[in-house]
């Protein structure tokens, strides 16, 4: 069986707690950009208010379970993998998100679109950069 191409889906090397911290601070970030507050997370996802907290503390030893995983991604309407920083650009802005949090409904908009209306949207960036480019010189 061929070897499958996983890049950045391991988390060899990485501390717990570093990867601990990089998850509470995409949950951060969705919590922003859904404008919700963290007792509004904790019932919309069946988490103890408590409990919520200490998980969302960097420095307590509390950790998320798989099942917290699975409905805070419920709650924030987004795919179980957008919770983990997966790419190595993840790991370098330890966990942050690339883009504003504002930004991610935006895109997730953009990838659900028909690869016709994808296409039709990278040619008008495409000409973007090709009049900045020109106006510049």
């Amino acid at each position: 069986m061929a070897e499958l191409e996983t890049e950045g889906f391991e988390f060899y090397g990485e501390s717990e707690h570093r990867f601990r911290a990089m998850l509470i601070e995409r949950i951060e970030a969705y919590m922003v950009h859904n404008r919700m507050t963290k007792n509004q997370v904790a019932e919309l996802a069946q988490i103890g208010k408590t409990a919520f907290y200490s998980k969302m503390d960097r420095e307590q030893g509390s950790e998320f379970t798989i099942r917290d995983i699975f409905r805070l991604a419920k709650v924030f309407d987004v795919s179980l993998l957008q919770m983990f920083p997966v790419d190595e650009i993840d790991r370098q802005h330890g966990g942050k998100l690339a883009v504003p949090a504002s930004v991610i409904n935006m895109m997730d908009t953009m990838m659900s679109m028909d690869s016709e209306e994808i296409e039709l949207l990278y040619d008008l960036v495409d000409v973007l950069k090709r009049h900045k480019k020109i106006d510049n010189q």
